[in-house]
């Protein structure tokens, strides 16, 4: 993975912002003086200085080269030839059409909002500006995310590049047609809250038969990351790996024919597409 040549401004320095401008420092795709960060509110800036002064370049920093913070979201724009907008789906428009006189044909406009399409971002950032829609998932703050991105109409293969290449500094980059975004949001860009809705009630379980804290929070995780780990070096589908762990007439079958009875797999799929359906309406 080769370092960039653009600067990139990054608008929205919550949580997805903050790691999209570690990882390209964590894996060297970018220099501290090619990033540029905006954010309204004070905390999230100050914030955002002190975790990157602890990453892979904090004596660059301690000798005074740092990732700039700047005054308002037109000034990133106009310091940067990649724009990235880390902002809520509900804030989208307004800071698209606020930044809109600051771009023009020669910058590349990143969007990670859920739901909202190329065309209306677009129609709020004003003609010929080209866009990369990304829909990233939290474990990117781990460089372990999945990412799928879409063009907009006025991208090139060479803005397709330069965005492999940020959201590859955050894990794997797939590239998918716009129509499938909804089930890539449900699938990928939700799909973190499953697996911690999963391990929450392993906790409860864990709890109520009596083991102790310290044990339960191990066997918890360490079965999850390894579970993971697993199905990642497998070519086997789960179905296959779970039926291997499943004996007949033990105790994991025991639990998954009480799962059966009580209809979760059902209320998984359910919950999915409650996810897509709503991120069709957020894009309405």
């Amino acid at each position: 993975m080769g370092l960039l040549k653009e600067r990139i401004g990054v608008i929205g320095c919550g949580t997805m912002g903050s790691a999209i401008l570690r990882g390209l420092l964590a894996a060297r795709v970018a220099r501290p003086t090619q990033l540029i960060g905006a954010d309204p509110a004070t905390a999230k800036r100050a914030s955002l200085r002190r975790l990157l002064a602890r990453g892979p370049y904090s004596r660059s920093v301690q000798r005074g080269v740092r990732v700039r913070v700047a005054p308002s979201n037109r000034a990133l724009v106009q310091q940067s030839t990649v724009v990235i907008l880390a902002v809520k789906p509900q804030e989208l428009v307004a800071v698209a059409r606020q930044i809109a006189p600051a771009l023009t044909p020669r910058h590349l406009a990143i969007s990670i909002a859920a739901g909202l399409s190329t065309r209306r971002i677009e129609a709020a950032l004003g003609p010929a500006i080209p866009l990369i829609r990304v829909m990233p998932n939290t474990p990117a703050q781990i460089r372990q995310g999945m990412s799928v991105i879409c063009r907009g109409r006025w991208a090139r293969d060479r803005h397709a590049r330069v965005a492999t290449t940020i959201f590859g500094a955050l894990g794997e980059v797939l590239e998918l047609p716009e129509r499938q975004f909804h089930a890539v949001t449900a699938v990928s860009g939700s799909g973190p809250a499953y697996l911690f809705f999963l391990m929450e009630q392993m906790f409860v379980a864990g709890r109520r038969l009596g083991l102790p804290a310290a044990a339960l929070e191990r066997l918890v995780r360490q079965t999850v990351v390894g579970s993971a780990q697993l199905a990642a070096a497998s070519e086997e589908p789960p179905s296959v790996l779970r039926a291997r762990v499943t004996s007949k007439g033990g105790t994991t079958e025991a639990a998954l024919r009480s799962f059966a009875q009580s209809r979760v797999p059902q209320g998984i799929v359910r919950g999915l597409l409650a996810a897509a359906h709503r991120s069709a309406q957020l894009g309405s």
